[in-house]
């Protein structure tokens, strides 16, 4: 008896080690796709911008690429992070991209989430005060931003992660999804239109 019940904790216990193997394996294979898929966009983004005519007065407020529609482009330099921002998020949007969680740049309240992919923003939790942020709309307007404040949220603080006197907020899943490690930004100013 005890033998049966020694082979089968043994046996649970192999299926376990496969399961968590096998999501491990499952989850750098997300995270490696998702890398390439929004470097290929962030590519599209800027061709497209290096390619049109940037005028002051333009109202373009999305890019369509792969039929996804993106506000633009986010760049931490500290963290070596490029990517591309959709304009609105759902959780199989945001396998492909950060997304837009709410507000815009115009109003000041602009909040991005993203998984915590490696080649997402799994490493905002290091950035400090004083790092800086660009956000290159779609029409070539490149925004400066600077960290304020790092700081975590329990992911029922919906309210408080939208109405904060932050022009910029980041956020992402902490490593055990519990909480969300949410990043506040403010505006440094508008640097320029992109040059051709």
């Amino acid at each position: 008896m005890k033998n049966k019940k020694a082979l089968f904790l043994i046996i649970i216990g192999i299926i376990l080690i496969i399961s968590a193997l096998y999501l491990q394996l499952h989850n750098n294979y997300e995270d490696i796709k998702a890398g390439k898929e929004s470097k290929e966009v962030v590519e599209v983004i800027q061709e497209e911008l290096n390619t049109q005519e940037i005028k002051e007065d333009s109202d373009k407020e999305t890019i369509k690429v792969n039929g996804d529609e993106y506000i633009g482009i986010i760049n931490i330099p500290s963290l070596n992070v490029e990517l591309p921002v959709m304009s609105d998020w759902s959780y199989e949007k945001m396998k492909k991209s950060p997304a837009r969680y709410y507000g815009s740049l115009e109003n000041n309240d602009l909040v991005i989430c993203a998984h915590s992919y490696k080649n997402f923003f799994r490493y905002i939790k290091n950035l400090v005060k004083g790092d800086v942020v660009v956000f290159t709309d779609i029409n070539g307007n490149k925004y400066l931003f600077e960290v304020k404040v790092v700081e975590i949220l329990k992911p029922e603080n919906i309210k408080e992660m939208i109405e904060s006197e932050f022009d910029l907020t980041l956020f992402t899943c902490t490593y055990d999804s519990q909480n969300r490690v949410t990043v506040r930004l403010n505006r440094v100013n508008n640097i320029s239109k992109i040059e051709k």
